[in-house]
């Protein structure tokens, strides 16, 4: 590897890491991520935030990966040349061609000698990404080029292909959480004798195998409206009874199970249930309080006091923060118009404009520093504060929201009885709707 290049890979991989440490409010791993096995490896995973999800996956596996990418991000040559340097390889979908003939077999090869020196390649099977917890139809890429390359060394290669899910709270917004779960290695070399019997049954076989595999990993809802009632009832659930987040992924995945054999058993129940969730929600969504004040009666005596006593420094974090959020989201939204592609967008602005802003800011600190007789290196201790500050803010403003829904729900409860009565009799229904097709 070019020495120059080794140094830039390493230096983005350790950039990216810290820059999705402050992006996500939460990251969680699961599964073994193989940090480097002696053996060649896919990386493949589910797609809803597009350039974030082979970031995602990259960054902890210790190994350097090329990555298969759409050839429409390749037109213009300075990106071209780029992604080239970076590691990625272009690939042809139809909507690339504009439906004509895809030629992808220099990309294939590429990727094939890739592998065979021990490589490890990172490959979004589903060919698109979608905001949304679905797994869409997985391509049959990965395998032809597994079993290529298989083939080609006499099935000694030992190639594995390593399904990570990805599990996003809100792929589109900045501080949501996410969950990375690493599934088992699937062994190329295990389908060898359906590969030789029958070429094209086993690259569906594998592909299918591959579709199996990320879909354990993840929620794989049927459509939107799917999602959004089980999103309802996982909030619910968690108010009910906090599960860390692996935890919560088998709770959800075991209650989407219920969902579609209720659905499917008996359609008009399922849709009166799905109403009566989304009213519940549209109700207290109007009341301004949310599920959690539903839950918890008690408003905690302490949170005014741990509010007021931090007033000095969210008021020091929003103020430094105010202006690089709002020109980097106005930047972002006049430069696109795709919401699939928002968390490439406003993590691409973190990265770039979200720095600038704040080094202009610590310019004019120092400049004002300056000018009362204090000493310029304060606009450093600025530079060191300015993250720990934000992270102050967005915990008070949380935190106050949450204690206002709070009032707002100790307000209702004594002066409104009745209708208060009646959002827990709703949620209680619910609950008991869900312990009941848990039981079937």
């Amino acid at each position: 590897m070019n020495p120059i290049l080794y140094i830039l890979y390493y230096f983005f991989k350790y950039l990216v890491r810290f820059t999705t440490w402050v992006y996500y409010a939460k990251i969680s791993i699961t599964g073994e991520p193989h940090h480097r096995s002696r053996n060649p490896c896919i990386l493949v995973s589910n797609h809803p935030s597009t350039m974030l999800d082979p970031l995602n996956v990259a960054i902890r596996v210790n190994a350097e990966i090329k990555f298969l990418a759409n050839a429409s991000l390749f037109r213009n040559p300075i990106a071209s040349w780029l992604l080239r340097k970076l590691y990625c390889i272009p690939v042809e979908r139809y909507q690339d061609t504009g439906g004509k003939p895809l030629d992808n077999a220099a990309s294939f090869e590429q990727a094939t000698k890739h592998l065979a020196g021990n490589g490890c390649l990172y490959v979004a099977p589903e060919g698109s990404s979608f905001v949304e917890r679905r797994l869409r139809k997985i391509k049959t890429g990965t395998a032809r080029i597994a079993f290529d390359a298989e083939k080609r060394n006499n099935w000694q290669l030992g190639l594995t292909i390593l399904p990570v899910g990805l599990n996003y709270t809100d792929p589109t917004k900045f501080r949501s959480e996410l969950l990375t779960v690493f599934g088992k290695p699937i062994r190329v070399a295990d389908f060898r004798e359906l590969h030789e019997a029958d070429p094209m049954n086993a690259v569906y076989c594998l592909t299918e195998a591959i579709g199996e595999h990320i879909g354990e990993l993840i929620i794989d809802c049927e459509d939107g409206h799917q999602d959004q009632l089980l999103q309802r009832l996982e909030l619910v659930l968690q108010n009910e009874k906090q599960l860390a987040p692996t935890a919560q992924l088998h709770r959800s995945r075991s209650l989407l199970v219920k969902l579609k054999l209720w659905k499917e058993r008996d359609s008009s129940s399922y849709e009166a249930f799905q109403q009566r969730v989304f009213a519940y929600f549209e109700k207290i969504k109007s009341l301004k309080i949310s599920d959690l004040q539903v839950s918890q009666a008690e408003v905690s005596v302490a949170t005014p006091l741990a509010l007021a006593a931090t007033v000095p420094l969210f008021l020091a974090g929003w103020l430094s923060h105010i202006l690089p959020c709002f020109f980097t989201k106005k930047i972002t939204d006049s430069l696109n118009a795709d919401d699939h592609w928002v968390p490439t967008y406003k993590f691409t602005a973190g990265v770039v404009l979200y720095p600038v802003f704040i080094g202009l800011q610590a310019w004019l600190v120092g400049l004002l520093a300056a000018h009362f007789g204090f000493s310029p290196s304060v606009k450093w201790a600025y530079l060191l504060a300015i993250i720990p500050l934000g992270l102050v803010a967005e915990w008070w403003l949380k935190t106050g929201k949450r204690w206002l829904q709070g009032r707002r729900a100790a307000v209702l409860r004594s002066n409104g009885k009745a209708e208060w009565g009646e959002i827990i009799a709703q949620r209680q229904r619910i609950i008991q709707h869900m312990e009941v097709q848990a039981a079937h």
